[in-house]
């Protein structure tokens, strides 16, 4: 785990254990279109793609498997791969983000925890955050965006719903 995300965990470790009503310990780097995604916007099968990502090893990461497919369930549940193809058999998808679920002996869950900011847990602990903005729509479907959190290296991920 690189140094940065260490840091990120830590961090996201303390605004999830702050008491409701406190003031959060990160906070969302907004962006000026869209608006804060709340959990609703979040279920559903995503198409994601990375178009920035500053943090050591990720462009190299990305360059090999540039396709990621997530999933969000209603009970918090997420679960996601990357690919060097990009896939459309929705079905498909589910069958493969299923089978990883039961296999790979991790579980994901993922909250908001604040307006616009996006916690994935591992196995219960803080894993990643994010900021988390609806932007629109791309050929129909709702896109939503992901970029860094303030004080963490430049992100931007753009998804588009799949289902």
């Amino acid at each position: 785990m690189t140094t940065w995300k260490l840091g990120a965990a830590a961090a996201l470790a303390l605004a999830a254990a702050a008491p409701a009503g406190a003031q959060p310990v990160i906070a969302p780097e907004p962006l000026a279109e869209g608006r804060p995604c709340g959990f609703a916007d979040i279920v559903g099968l995503w198409d994601s793609q990375v178009v920035t990502a500053k943090e050591t090893g990720a462009e190299q990461h990305y360059a090999a498997l540039p396709h990621d497919y997530l999933r969000f369930r209603a009970d918090g549940g997420m679960m996601y791969y990357g690919t060097n193809q990009r896939e459309t058999d929705v079905p498909g998808i589910h069958a493969r983000l299923d089978e990883l679920d039961r296999t790979d002996g991790v579980t994901y869950r993922a909250e908001i925890t604040s307006n616009g900011v996006l916690l994935i847990r591992r196995d219960g602990a803080p894993f990643q955050g994010f900021t988390c903005t609806m932007s629109g729509e791309r050929n129909g479907k709702p896109v939503m965006i992901w970029t860094q959190l303030k004080g963490f290296p430049e992100l931007r991920r753009v998804q588009t719903r799949l289902d």
